[in-house]
């Protein structure tokens, strides 16, 4: 059974290493900020947020099966 505070900071780190990442890849970082004042990504930059926190999460992944 994994412990639920580090499966949290696995996420959490995965989700601050994939953004600092966003900043780094050359492309443009779009956020879209909706009528309501909520920003999210947008639908391209949302994708390669999700690539790079896939990567991250499988990697963390396999460290701890080595």
């Amino acid at each position: 059974m994994q412990n639920k505070t580090m499966v949290s900071n696995n996420v959490e780190f995965a989700c601050d290493l994939a953004d600092q990442m966003l900043d780094l890849d050359y492309y443009e970082k779009e956020v879209v900020t909706d009528s309501y004042g909520s920003e999210t990504y947008s639908e391209d930059t949302q994708d390669r947020f999700e690539q790079f926190y896939s990567a991250i999460m499988e990697a963390l992944d396999n460290a701890k099966a080595d």
